[in-house]
């Protein structure tokens, strides 16, 4: 299998996601040869998220059939959420036949029931929308984000202050990032806008983003239109799921005040 890393940390993140998955498979000394590589093919400040990708090679070899089987691969992709942010493993070639077209559309919420079932119990799920939380919650009301005056740089990794989760949404992406604290995050909202994204990452330059602010929750969603095509089984991008957008954003060098980072 070869699992693709992304962004920062790299060796790390090897580390990791080798270590859990011979775990989760019992171990290493009960295959007959085991041979793991890690490919350094990533570059600093990438200008491209391909140039952010390294690729983790795992082989195992066994005169047991069932232990380098379905089972070995299945172990990786239950790993997928659940481990390192950006997972995705590099498929083989793809087998000729038709493509799922996504087409979203809504619903409003007070049209549907959902029931969760545990055993002999069933739980009604009431949308949000619907418990009467207080407005800050909806965000209804606008937030008052504090003042960071933009002085005394210095040069950082994004990933050094800033998280990200990214992925699908048919043909399209969320790419979210949230900081720390409300003074890191006035920074970020003042300093990414859609055109500072799509300096930081050139190859987005021709997509159309939006960008929503969740201020209650020091946030920003950026949702970028059409870069999957017509969705994940139907676009040709070495990551067809976006999942590694967030960390190829985190390898990127900026700058930022020094007061952000004493706090």
């Amino acid at each position: 299998m070869e699992v693709i890393l992304t962004g920062l940390d790299i060796e790390k993140k090897a580390k990791v996601f080798t270590d859990t998955l011979f775990n989760s498979v019992g171990g290493k000394e009960q295959f007959d040869e085991v041979s793991i590589q890690l490919h350094r093919t990533d570059k600093e400040n990438p200008s491209s998220n391909e140039e952010s990708m390294a690729s983790l090679v795992i082989s195992v070899k066994s005169m047991n059939a069932e232990l380098v089987g379905r089972l070995f691969s299945a172990k990786i992709i239950e790993l997928a959420l659940a481990n390192i942010p950006g997972f995705f493993a590099q498929g083989g070639v793809k087998s000729s036949g038709p493509v799922i077209v996504y087409w979203p559309a809504l619903v409003d919420s007070k049209h549907i029931k959902e029931r969760v079932h545990i055993g002999d119990q069933e739980i009604e799920i009431i949308p949000t929308s619907q418990m009467d939380f207080e407005e800050i919650y909806y965000q209804k009301e606008p937030i008052e984000i504090e003042e960071v005056e933009i002085k005394d740089e210095q040069s950082i990794f994004f990933g050094d202050i800033y998280g990200t989760r990214s992925g699908d949404k048919g043909g399209c992406a969320n790419l979210g990032i949230w900081a720390k604290n409300s003074k890191s995050f006035a920074f970020l909202i003042k300093y990414l806008s859609v055109d500072k994204l799509k300096e930081l990452l050139p190859d987005l330059k021709d997509f159309d983003i939006d960008r929503y602010e969740l201020a209650n929750i020091n946030s920003l969603n950026f949702y970028i239109h059409d870069i999957l095509q017509d969705g994940v089984s139907s676009n040709n991008r070495k990551d067809g799921q976006a999942k590694s957008l967030g960390e190829y954003l985190r390898a990127k060098k900026i700058q930022v005040p020094k007061i952000i980072l004493e706090e």
